[in-house]
């Protein structure tokens, strides 16, 4: 009996025993199990194998996926570089401002880089090298088409440029370029269908593989696949989601860079340091334009060094911002070097980083000073409306109540015959009347005093109140009284007129307690739509302007904005009641007027009355007015309000001038060394800056002594002179002004200097040819179509040096018209014109020179010493 693996097997050979009768044991285990182990292993280093491969093959795809997209993104960043390009050209030849080139710039820098790149990316490709190669040449043909072009459109050849673009060449190589890059793209796209082909037949194979060495390897692979496939489609939809992103990101940021480079509102940056520093960060055009342009030095800097006087309170506003927590909304008025006060509505926003601490702040400011003007101008004129229909319903209260105190006071009198008790009713009755003057007051200025409108001269009506000024004011009150010749009339009640002057003048010598000069006067005015535009009660059109000016102390902006106030008044107590300029605006507005008052501590007072003008009882109609017009001569307009100065070269314009802007003494110092010809300075006496306006001329007039001064300002003429702001002699034009004003002066500021013919014509055609004469032999023509209007010529102070006049005027001769003349201005050089050779005429006027009809420019030059 033999034994088996302990067993009993009898009769039999155990099949595992050796030649010994024992059992393989242990050792025959191992060989036994080593066949399928070293199957197993093989099994595994196989699916091993070939999943290392599957990872190698899927890995190489990848790459040559990556390399593709970057070939594909290349291709398409060198292609948009060039559409910048064109765009940047296109611009500047459209606009002519140089910052449209900033994308042709750009693209300048970017597409040699990208080229170059590209040639990398297809090194491996012979096609592809050729096809890169087309593109460069493309490409910098293309370029060099744009470079002349922008050539041409800055040396002002609109026509080249037209002429260039209309060949089409440009186009061609856009075309081009367009062709070759979709090329490039598609061979990218071929190659990499390609690889994926191979990379799926290996899959393929080795899956196969893997099946035939068994259901382990089978599953094993089969899993790996699986996974291997969902990775690879999971990375397809990342990249997909990422070019998606990366495109949406390139959007919005160009979104963003387009508003933040193009919104009208000022827009700013401010880094947040860890001590609570304000480092200045980026700010969009717009504010640096208003800031003086190039901003770049500033970035980066501490807001306390960078705005020393402005600093701390921004530092204080963004200090709020971060202490919120949130963005706030904040209104400040700061006075800008240059600009002025600048009244700003700003929302501020605090950015923090994950650690709440403040990182950032982002702000937006606008500028509503000019809405905050309206607004101010509204609440006044609403404020002055209650407060007159208050003053007024009182008045009218109080004066039923004073009629009943002193009817009956009158019927106590009558029968008082004890002298003390009728002196204290007389008391009684007086004080009854200073009551009722004050009611009248407060009636005017409520605009319900009973009115007697006629027709008035003013100029007639002011001459005859100057010696009662004289004595009123004392002899301490120099009293000058200017009235322009020609004045037009006005409806008004005349005791209004004199007692609003009245006032005014004893108002004016309160604030000259050291004496002074006051000046009285009287001019034709318009106030135009745009000047209406400041109050909803003025109207536009023509008016009388009396103008009272003081050297006295002036007044404060504030104390200005309550003048008209009834009962306000900066005298002392029992000094006045405060009604003298309620009545008087109260006055000029019942009458359809305007007032308006310039001040300025230190400088004195200006009080502008607006009467409206009326036609009735004029001696003859109304003469239409040819406005002087320019022949391109240059005329630089210095004026810090833009409005102002956009509507004053509107009208230059318009009249035939050529207009150069100017927002103060720098800029317009600026344009003059430059070298640019300028006949005539136009500038506005008073301006922020701390350059004054006569230090301003000084140097302008040492840059062009040749070039005409004309000033202009709120107050009038004979104020800013003798208020020792301008030397005499100087020619200013007051605000508001007209066309018709700005025409006058800016032409006769052009003339000073020549001799000046007053040519007196009836027959316009005959009146044009000779100005026309007069103008070739260098004089200087004002012109009058009759007698009348060549007198107030006479009048108004004009400097005229010749009269040539027609004899056969109608209505006033010319003969007795010359005599007349030569009453008002004895050295005048007369010539007497006639058709007729009327000697007797001629010979009746004293040294009167005969021109006989028809004349011709030698015969005209001869009679006038040319």
């Amino acid at each position: 009996m033999a034994i088996c693996a302990g067993w009993p097997v009898p009769g039999r050979v155990c099949p595992f025993a050796g030649s010994d009768g024992r059992g393989f044991g242990v050792s025959g285990s191992k060989r036994f199990f080593l066949v399928p182990i070293l199957l197993i292993l093989a099994v595994a280093g196989l699916t091993a194998y070939t999943a290392f491969n599957h990872l190698v093959d899927l890995r190489r795809g990848q790459q040559d996926l990556a390399h593709t997209h970057e070939v594909l993104d290349t291709a398409q960043s060198l292609f948009s570089s060039l559409q910048d390009a064109e765009t940047g050209q296109r611009g500047f030849i459209i606009t002519g401002r140089d910052e449209y080139l900033d994308p042709w710039r750009s693209a300048n820098q970017r597409i040699p880089a990208q080229i170059s790149r590209l040639r990398q990316l297809v090194a491996d490709n012979p096609g592809q090298i050729e096809r890169v190669g087309q593109l460069q040449a493309a490409a910098s043909r293309r370029m060099a088409i744009l470079d002349g072009n922008l050539e041409r459109a800055r040396r002002g050849d609109d026509l080249g440029v037209q002429r260039n673009i209309a060949t089409g060449a440009g186009k061609a190589q856009m075309d081009r370029v367009r062709t070759l890059v979709s090329e490039i793209i598609a061979e990218e796209r071929r190659l990499l269908a390609s690889r994926q082909a191979t990379a799926d037949h290996n899959e393929r194979r080795s899956f196969y593989l893997s099946l035939g060495l068994g259901g382990a390897g089978l599953l094993i692979l089969a899993f790996t696949v699986l996974v291997m496939g969902r990775s690879n489609r999971h990375l397809r939809e990342a990249l997909v989601r990422r070019d998606a992103a990366e495109e949406a990101r390139r959007d919005a940021g160009k979104l963003v860079r387009a508003v933040f480079e193009n919104v009208p509102d000022y827009l700013y940056t401010f880094d947040v340091t860890p001590d609570r520093r304000y480092l200045i960060g980026d700010f969009n055009p717009a504010l640096a334009r208003l800031l003086g342009g190039d901003m770049s030095p500033y970035r980066g800097r501490d807001i306390m060094e960078a705005f020393p006087v402005m600093g701390a309170r921004f530092k204080a506003l963004y200090d709020q911002a971060v202490d919120a927590g949130k963005a706030i909304t904040v209104r400040d008025t700061t006075d800008v070097p240059g600009v002025g006060l600048i009244t700003w509505e700003s929302t501020l926003a605090p950015v923090f980083d994950a650690a709440g601490r403040p990182v950032r702040i982002v702000g937006s400011s606008r500028d509503i000073t000019e809405r905050e003007r309206a607004e101010e101008q509204a609440r006044r004129s609403q404020r002055m409306e209650a407060v007159g229909q208050l003053t007024g319903g009182v008045a009218h209260d109080f004066n039923n109540l004073l009629q009943v105190i002193r009817a009956n006071l009158e019927m106590i009198e009558r029968g008082i015959k004890d002298a003390r008790t009728k002196a204290r009713l007389q008391n009684a009755i007086h004080a009854a009347d200073r009551a009722a003057d004050l009611t009248r007051q407060l009636l005017a200025f409520a605009r319900r005093q009973p009115l007697e409108p006629v027709v008035v001269n003013p100029g007639r009506l002011v001459s005859n109140m100057a010696e009662l000024l004289r004595r009123t004011l004392g002899e301490g009150v120099e009293v000058e009284t200017v009235i322009a010749g020609g004045l037009w009339n006005t409806i008004a009640d005349p005791a209004q007129i004199e007692s609003a002057l009245l006032n005014l003048a004893i108002n004016a010598r309160d604030a000259m307690p050291e004496g002074g000069r006051l000046t009285v006067e009287l001019a034709n005015a318009a106030l135009d739509d745009r000047y209406a535009a400041r109050d909803a009660d003025i109207t536009p059109g023509q008016y009388v302007l009396l103008a009272v000016s003081d050297t006295g102390q002036g007044m404060s902006r504030e104390t200005v904005a309550r003048v008209f106030e009834p009962f306000f008044t900066t005298k002392a107590e029992g000094k006045g009641t405060g009604l003298g300029l309620s009545m008087v605006y109260g006055f000029v507005k019942q009458s359809k007027g305007h007032i308006q008052i310039y001040s300025e501590p230190g400088q004195g007072t200006t009080v502008k009355i607006y009467l409206p003008r009326t036609r009735k009882a004029e001696p003859g109609p109304a003469q239409t007015e040819v406005l002087a017009g320019g022949r391109g001569q240059t005329i630089l307009v210095v004026e810090d309000e833009e409005a102002v100065r956009e509507a004053a070269c509107a009208m230059l314009a318009d009249l035939g001038y050529h207009c150069r802007q100017a927002d103060g003494p720098e800029a317009a110092l600026k344009i003059l060394e430059d070298g640019e010809p300028v006949d005539l300075l136009f500038t506005d006496v008073i301006m922020p800056g701390g350059m004054k306006t006569p230090v301003f001329v000084k140097r302008a007039l040492e840059l062009r002594p040749s070039m005409v001064v004309l000033y202009t300002s709120g107050y009038t003429e004979n104020a800013i002179v003798h208020h020792g702001r301008l030397h005499e002699g100087v020619s200013l034009l007051s605000k508001p002004y007209t066309k018709a004003d700005l025409a006058r002066k800016v032409a006769s500021s052009l003339l000073a200097g020549r001799e000046t013919v007053l040519l007196v014509e009836d027959d316009a055609l005959v009146r044009a040819a000779a100005v026309e004469m007069l103008a070739e032999l260098g004089f200087a023509v004002l012109e009058a179509g009759d007698g009348p209007a060549a007198l107030a010529l006479l009048e108004s102070g004009a400097r005229i040096d010749v009269l040539f006049t027609d004899i056969g005027l109608p209505g006033l001769r010319g003969d007795e018209l010359a005599r007349r003349a030569r009453e008002l201005r004895a050295d005048l050089r007369i010539v007497l014109a006639s058709g007729y050779s009327d000697r007797e005429a001629v010979e009746g006027v004293a040294g009167a020179q005969a021109l006989d009809k028809p004349y011709d420019s030698a015969a005209l030059a001869r009679v006038l010493g040319r």
